[in-house]
């Protein structure tokens, strides 16, 4: 029986696109098939005198449509932000620890406040507090950014997008580095046009990637180990901060990153 789950780029929430949706499945031969959608759930367009039980009905009723685990790539575990979490007082932190997570430092993240994405987030958390998800097991956060790292890809994707021609991906623009980048990852990832899939963009793969950690999360293969995770995160932000590592600065919780291939091929239909 083939495995399913599903990955949505809610980091998306707020800017010029909606949120993408990719329902995941693989074969006994470890061929994924990734259908993109519309997050329809979190299509509507709420206002600040909305009563938020009414949004996160919808939300939470578009959620349980979906095969589970579900993969999302917004903050859910913030608790040691400001002048919360337990590993030093907030005057003898650096300024970057009030904002961000030790793993949205390590991997160039943004601060999970943001004004861009941290309106929806807040509210997103609101309605898993309201909830019966079991986070970490029905659903969990991922992180695209530490994926592409973590799989020897450098450089920004974030805005790049590329088509499928006759000799492979191809850059929309190759003068844009994001589209280079973005028509090079899904080559050296596997990634097969089907259907609709033909023309993809950062928002598709990183829904994608999503995806892919999911279906990693229930076949047991691909995803960091805690102690993987904890250590690529101490080392990656003591480079960056020019710091010796801290055993301290560890991943959040209800968090899986998928840093090894275990699929055969990726078909991406709409």
């Amino acid at each position: 029986m083939a495995l399913t789950a599903t990955g949505i780029n809610l980091s998306a929430f707020g800017q010029s696109r909606r949120p993408v949706l990719a329902s995941a499945s693989i074969s006994d031969k470890g061929d994924v098939r990734v259908q993109l959608k519309p997050a329809e759930m979190f299509g509507g367009k709420n206002k600040l005198l909305d009563k938020s039980e009414e949004a996160f009905a919808v939300w939470r009723a578009g959620l349980l449509e979906q095969a589970r685990p579900i993969a999302v790539d917004v903050a859910i575990d913030i608790d040691a932000l400001g002048t919360g979490g337990n590993r030093r007082a907030p005057a003898q932190r650096m300024l970057w620890e009030l904002t961000h997570r030790p793993i949205d430092f390590a991997f160039f993240g943004d601060a999970p406040l943001t004004d861009r994405v941290g309106e929806f987030g807040v509210r997103f958390r609101a309605m898993l507090a309201a909830s019966a998800f079991q986070l970490g097991d029905d659903l969990f956060e991922c992180y695209p950014r530490a994926t592409v790292e973590l799989l020897g890809f450098r450089g920004q994707y974030i805005g790049g997008a590329a088509h499928h021609g006759g000799n492979g991906w191809k850059a929309d623009d190759r003068n844009k580095r994001g589209d280079k980048l973005m028509a090079k990852l899904l080559a050296e990832l596997g990634i097969n046009p089907g259907q609709g899939g033909e023309k993809l963009d950062s928002d598709d793969l990183d829904a994608t990637l999503c995806a892919l950690t999911a279906l990693a999360a229930a076949s047991g293969e691909g995803l960091l180990t805690t102690k993987e995770l904890d250590g690529e995160i101490a080392e990656r932000a003591a480079r960056r901060g020019m710091f010796e590592p801290d055993d301290q600065l560890v991943a959040p919780g209800a968090t899986a990153v998928l840093a090894r291939p275990f699929w055969e091929s990726v078909t991406i239909t709409r």
